[in-house]
């Protein structure tokens, strides 16, 4: 989406990124479902993460 700043060296699978939203350096977001829905992440039942508009990911 528009507005999405990533940061160097992410990983990211699998994922939709609303706008707004900044990734830090080295995040990882789709490579562990687990992990994404632990964050408080939407995971859908085929694996995909998503991440709404204005989500604030910490380090």
């Amino acid at each position: 989406m528009d507005d999405v700043t990533v940061g160097r060296h992410c990983q990211i699978h699998r994922a939709i990124i609303d706008k707004g939203v900044v990734v830090p350096p080295r995040t990882q977001i789709g490579l562990d479902p687990e992990k994404d829905r632990a964050r408080g992440w939407v995971v859908t039942e085929s694996g995909i993460t998503v991440l709404g508009k204005g989500t604030v990911i910490t380090p």
